[in-house]
């Protein structure tokens, strides 16, 4: 049997500190999380790195724009800890399923 369950509509969206932008923390312990990332349409999370956390990334739905290329469902996307990706945006909005292996901070990219 599982150990825990939840609805991610009765979860909390979290500001990112970019317009449109919102993270639903699904579930973490502080060595590693997964979160719901909600585009709307025309956000922007600039390119950046995270310095301990390699990211995996699930297209849910809609259009995710990787670097100037737009990728639907079903689409993955997996980068190692320090490696720099981005700038994500959506053109009509897009939810991403992402786990991070290790506590995530942003470092821009310059």
């Amino acid at each position: 049997m599982y150990t825990k369950t939840l609805n991610a509509a009765d979860v909390e969206r979290v500001e990112l500190g970019f317009p449109g932008v919102t993270m639903q923390l699904l579930t973490g312990d502080g060595t590693g999380m997964f979160a719901m990332t909600t585009l709307v349409p025309g956000a922007k999370v600039p390119a950046h790195s995270h310095s301990a956390a390699n990211e995996f990334v699930f297209v849910l739905l809609g259009d995710f724009v990787e670097a100037g290329k737009s990728y639907g469902p079903g689409q993955v996307f997996y980068g190692l800890a320090g490696s720099v990706h981005g700038p994500h945006t959506s053109v009509n909005g897009c939810v991403i399923l992402t786990h991070y292996s290790a506590s995530i901070d942003f470092i821009p990219a310059t």
